[in-house]
């Protein structure tokens, strides 16, 4: 199965990240809850369960461990990406719909790199805010701005790292518009705000199908993002990060919020087969370790995990 390669992939990094956890534990005996986090992350996704419904060619993951630290676990971040597609792809394509000429595009926002995280963070939180005050005197009636065409929006913010330019943070969106940006201007104005940065990127998202999910999975992967850093930079960027809201949404599309669960709902009165899978840190992949019809499985078992 294609997913559980993707699926080993992932929990060996987070199995990785419990390593870096234990070592930085053993080096500073008085954190103990690095320990304690350590073993919160190794202990991520040991155990899979998926139902395959065979009459209507669906897998869904029904059952697994799950830790929720997006932002250290590789596993965990790519789960709730997807769950977050799924749960916010109807709202917009809703929105779209009842409102009438609205368009999608992505929008991204730049700020210049540097080397204190937590700096460059809080300077492109300000630089967004101060762009959504514009917004808000522009609807007021008060002195004009580009963004006033996007009538709602869900955005990330992510980060990424060099060694020759430190922190690049960036901000992710998925925008419904009610006319065509000018760029240039938006540009202009996201200088005079930032004071080091003009880079503002708008383009179209296509009425393909797979075009508005593949957009909306760059806005919410952005924890996954982290996962292409060395496991030094990701602890550090956890570490800074962890208390800080990294996702929005306003206007029509207010309303984003982190999943309750990183499961999928069993699909009810069909017949599947019960596919068991337990890591193996030895082969660093998922063995499958049982197979079940449904109709062999006693109801009461449904619970034991």
């Amino acid at each position: 199965m294609e997913r559980i390669a993707r699926y080993s992939g992932l929990k060996n990094r987070s199995h990785e990240m419990g390593k870096y956890l234990l070592r930085i534990q053993k080096e500073n005996p008085d954190r103990p809850d690095f320990g304690k986090l350590a073993s919160t992350i190794r202990g991520c996704a040991n155990y899979l369960v998926f139902n395959e419904y065979y009459t209507v060619d669906q897998v869904r993951l029904v059952k697994a461990s799950t830790c929720k630290k997006s932002l250290l676990c590789a596993f965990c971040a790519a789960r709730r990406a997807a769950k977050l597609v799924e749960k916010y792809l109807s709202t917009v394509r809703t929105a779209m719909a009842s409102g009438g000429s609205l368009k999608p595009v992505m929008i991204t926002l730049t700020v210049k790199n540097g080397e204190s995280l937590s700096e460059r963070y809080n300077h492109l939180k300000r630089a967004y805010r101060t762009l959504q005050k514009h917004r808000a005197h522009c609807l007021s009636g008060q002195k004009w701005t580009e963004f006033v065409k996007v009538k709602g929006s869900i955005h990330s913010y992510e980060f990424t790292h060099s060694d020759e330019k430190g922190w690049h943070p960036h901000i992710h969106m998925v925008a419904l518009i009610s006319d065509w940006i000018d760029q240039e201007e938006l540009s202009k104005e996201w200088h005079e705000i930032t004071g080091d940065s003009f880079i503002v990127d708008i383009r179209k998202i296509s009425d393909h199908d797979d075009d508005l999910p593949s957009a909306m999975l760059e806005v919410f992967k952005y924890a996954l993002k982290f996962q292409s850093l060395s496991l030094e930079k990701t602890f550090h960027a956890f570490q800074v990060l962890q208390r800080k809201r990294l996702m929005g949404s306003f206007g029509c599309l207010r309303g984003v919020e982190s999943p309750d669960s990183l499961l999928d709902d069993p699909l009810e009165n069909l017949p599947y087969f019960e596919l068991f899978y337990v890591f193996s840190r030895r082969k660093a992949a998922y063995d499958l370790w049982e197979l079940r019809r449904s109709e062999d499985i006693d109801p009461r078992e449904l619970r034991r995990y």
